[in-house]
């Protein structure tokens, strides 16, 4: 099963370093390849089968992508459309005073031809807008674009990784319908959190930690984070989702321990199940992110696979939750944090797996903070992202705190 993932994660990672999406016509060509290999009756065959409808699968999924981007003849015009607001509005005040939001528009129609199914917009100076709202608003539309400059941050790429087929910038708007269900329920938190913690220093990190909103944490605090290397602390990833769920195992373990656990009811199930559920219910109030959803297939993977086969001594559960995660989203190749966050699995499970003798509690700490600092850093600079040489001792205290 896990060579099969392998191959499998191979083969759609390999688009990642394509020029271009394979044309329509050559993935029709290696899907053929691919029925092919699988009646040769070769003993490698299903492997390379394997690996190309790993191919076919991201570059499909990719041109799909491509071809849901705003029409050109809509971009640089300001047309009406109604859309629902998705996820929480990130709220900014400027130099001047002037506030401004950008929200995501989902399910977005407009008499003036077919739009993206998501588009992001800002508006300046705006009323109040709020999670799961239906808006009729005046878009200057644009297609996906910005500048790219050597090792910079690549605005076109991320708005792909996300879906993202179109930005504007509101001209005027109206709001017709307000915001019902879960979404409604997130933003009231989120206001109801920023009122107790109105002033306080901390109420974006709390925020960031709760909800999923980092727009109110300061550029000044954003900055210190990334010159510690600590701005995954305050990023709702999969360290987050696997302290939520090991905390709810840990609570059934340690009734074990104590004797507190009733000895009729089999403990790893409930753990497991437990610990699922503790982290599901985390994901759903911080939105359910890209990289909390990653995190949670992860987390999925690994308590299945500790509730079936006990023991965790093996690259199967990695394998499987990386073929998982391509699988159902290709393109969250575009993003760093995917490939961090199975990296900095990986190195700790080199580590960590098979040694001889009994490490200490600090022992453990600080080689994992310099392990995970040395395993990434190659990766790091190829994303262009920025190296602190003080990240593992800063993340020594900041991680068990």
């Amino acid at each position: 099963m896990g060579i099969y993932a392998l191959m499998f994660a191979l083969g759609a990672l390999a688009l990642r370093f394509m020029p271009v999406v394979p044309a329509l016509w050559v993935q029709g060509v290696l899907a053929i390849a691919v029925c092919m290999l699988l009646f040769t009756g070769r003993r490698h065959a299903p492997l390379l089968a394997v690996a190309m409808l790993g191919l076919c699968w991201s570059a499909w999924q990719a041109q799909n992508m491509l071809d849901q981007r705003l029409a050109p003849e809509l971009d640089g015009r300001v047309i009406w459309l109604q859309g629902r607001v998705t996820g929480l509005p990130q709220w900014q005040t400027d130099g001047a005073g002037q506030r401004h939001v950008r929200f995501e528009l989902e399910d977005a129609v407009s008499r003036r031809g077919l739009l993206p199914p998501r588009i992001r917009v800002s508006w300046r100076n705006p009323p109040v807008i709020q999670s799961g709202e239906h808006w009729r608003l005046a878009v200057f539309l644009r297609q996906p674009d910005g500048l790219l400059n050597p090792h910079g941050f690549d605005y076109v790429q991320w708005l792909t990784a996300r879906r993202i087929g179109a930005t504007g910038s509101v001209k005027a708007g109206e709001k017709l319908e307000d915001g019902t269900g879960f979404a409604a329920w997130r933003e009231q938190v989120r206001s109801q959190l920023l009122q107790a913690m109105a002033g306080h220093p901390a109420s974006g990190g709390v925020l960031a930690l709760t909800v999923g909103d980092g727009s109110s944490v300061s550029r000044q605090q954003w900055q210190t984070l990334q010159d510690s290397g600590t701005v995954h602390l305050f990023v709702i990833s999969g360290q987050h989702v696997s302290l939520v769920a090991g905390l709810a195992y840990g609570l059934v373990v340690l009734l074990v321990r104590v004797g507190g656990w009733p000895q009729a009811l089999p403990w790893l199930p409930a753990a497991c199940a437990l610990a699922l559920g503790s982290a599901y219910a985390y994901g759903l109030v911080s939105g359910l992110g890209v990289p909390v959803q990653r995190a949670l297939i992860m987390v999925t993977v690994v308590l299945v696979w500790r509730l079936r086969y006990r023991s965790l001594a093996s690259w199967t559960p990695w394998l499987m939750a990386l073929a998982l995660v391509i699988l159902l989203d290709p393109l969250v190749m575009l993003q760093p944090g995917f490939w961090l966050s199975f990296a900095a699995v990986a190195v700790l499970a080199l580590v960590f797996t098979g040694r001889i003798g009994r490490w200490r509690g600090w022992q453990i700490l600080l080689r994992a903070q310099w392990a995970v600092a040395i395993g990434l850093m190659p990766l790091l600079l190829a994303t262009g992202l920025p190296v602190s040489w003080v990240g593992p001792l800063a993340n020594a205290v900041a991680v068990p705190l």
